[in-house]
């Protein structure tokens, strides 16, 4: 941010820069693992879900991305409700709200679950 001309100027730097050099620790530490269904255990654990306090995911979206690990991996999967509990009890938070919204009209998303994300392969 610098000043010109009486204003405010802000560089073009995008979110993501912005986020990648913050020093604060955003890392979110899993809870009662030891309590949890293995499976659920396993897919918070897994290469493509990242642990973070910043990111959110709507909650049907990481519980078909969890159907499709357990199929894969061969595991018997949890039903929604029973998924929504193991990833509450793990800490995650299921948040619902009006505010969340992933597109224009028909992608509207209400409910998400805080300090999870979602790697792309």
């Amino acid at each position: 941010m610098s000043w010109y001309r009486g204003r405010y100027v802000f560089s073009k730097r995008s979110l993501s820069q912005w986020m990648a050099e913050s020093k604060k620790d955003y890392h979110f530490r899993v809870r009662n693992k030891e309590q949890a269904e293995t499976s659920v255990v396993k897919f918070v654990f897994s290469d493509n879900i990242k642990k973070d306090r910043r990111l959110y995911v709507a909650s049907r979206v990481i519980y078909n991305h969890y159907l499709d690990y357990c199929y894969r991996q061969a595991l018997t999967p949890l039903t929604n409700r029973q998924f929504k509990k193991n990833m509450e009890l793990l800490g995650f938070v299921y948040q619902k709200h009006h505010r969340f919204y992933a597109g224009y009209y028909g992608n509207k998303v209400t409910t998400a679950y805080k300090n999870i994300g979602i790697i792309k392969q």
